[in-house]
């Protein structure tokens, strides 16, 4: 009943975009690139939202966790390649889906009630965890650039406003690379699958780490990973 009135209230939040200067996309590695942007939430609540750009060998791009369509994002997007595959990693991530998909007609929608195409899987490999009835997250490992992507299973948010920071550090959560004490009591509920993602994680050839909110983790990326998600990696 809990999970079900958060799931509710988080869906009619409309979460309003930041106006954003500066540099559309930003390269974190061999063909890959974030777009880090933040997003205005009830209660004076400010979060970072990135989405993350990635190219195959075709100059096709996947955008995972879509952000604000703005000109110069879409200059950007236009200028590495064409969109291909559009992905929005959990239920709560579809927010700013409609422009691209009017804007890219011809790239691929994919959700997590989905089993991720064949035609990525060799350059980036993914995982659906179902953390609960009735929410999973598609996690992702791009190969060329040696990086975990996730979404909301982590956040990692080093810079916000007073307030927001007050309510991350009563959610353990500020600062550090590490589930939110609200996920670990509503969302990360279903242990076996979360040691299935663990296993699958470690046994990637990650050297960093992206979330949708908050910072990339570059250091010590495989311990920082074994320390947030301790719980779920026993026998």
């Amino acid at each position: 009943m809990l999970y079900n009135l958060f799931r509710r209230s988080v869906s009619i939040m409309n979460p309003n975009p930041v106006a954003h200067y500066g540099i559309p996309l930003t390269s974190v590695g061999s063909s890959i690139w974030r777009a880090d942007r933040a997003i205005k939430l009830p209660f004076g609540i400010t979060l970072p939202l990135s989405m993350v750009v990635m190219a195959n060998d075709h100059r096709q791009l996947l955008l995972y966790s879509p952000i604000l369509l703005d000109n110069a994002t879409r200059a950007a997007l236009d200028t590495l390649g064409t969109v291909r595959w559009i992905v929005s990693p959990n239920p709560l991530h579809g927010h700013f889906v409609g422009p691209y998909r009017r804007i890219y007609p011809d790239a691929d929608y994919v959700i997590p009630t989905q089993t991720p195409t064949k035609q990525w899987q060799s350059w980036f490999d993914t995982l659906i965890v179902e953390t609960r009835d009735g929410y999973t997250e598609i996690c992702g490992y791009h190969r060329a650039s040696r990086t975990l992507i996730l979404s909301d299973l982590a956040f990692n948010v080093r810079s916000t406003n007073v307030g927001t920071q007050y309510l991350l550090r009563l959610n353990g959560a500020w600062r550090q690379f590490t589930p939110t004490r609200l996920q670990r009591l509503l969302v990360l509920k279903n242990h076996s699958a979360l040691k299935t993602f663990c296993r699958w994680a470690l046994d990637q050839d990650f050297s960093q780490i992206s979330v949708s909110h908050g910072a990339m983790v570059t250091d010590d990326a495989t311990l920082a990973f074994k320390r947030a998600f301790a719980l779920w990696q026993s026998s």
